[in-house]
């Protein structure tokens, strides 16, 4: 079985050592926002964060928040979560469409709080 790569050899080998990374923002960081970050430069982007739950169980919030391309990577997909097999899920649900996942452990944002 092949080892994957951990620490900063995923940083050299999965992301490629990006300098301009366009971070997660909540309800900003789309497909077209990104595709246009990358346009301008930006080599590593972030999803906006998704929640696990919603997204673990609803096809339409899936459909909703969440596309990508071929051009779309590196691409690291956020959510938060507050339930480790919940996000697992989730996780396992947009693992072949991204490089990494980020898990948000807190966000002051009132959407974050609302989720």
């Amino acid at each position: 079985m092949a080892t994957k790569p951990i620490g900063y050899d995923f940083w050299r080998n999965v992301l490629h050592s990006p300098q301009f990374v366009a971070a997660p923002m909540v309800d900003m960081s789309e497909l077209a926002f990104r595709m246009l970050c990358r346009k301008y430069g930006s080599q590593l982007c972030y999803s906006p964060m998704l929640h696990s739950l919603q997204y673990s169980q609803d096809f339409l919030y899936r459909k909703d928040n969440f596309s990508t391309c071929h051009e779309d990577r590196p691409l690291v997909v956020q959510f938060c979560a507050n339930e480790p097999d919940i996000f697992v899920s989730a996780a396992h649900m947009v693992a072949s469409q991204c490089d990494a996942i980020d898990l948000n452990l807190g966000c002051p944002q009132a959407i974050a709080k609302k989720g």
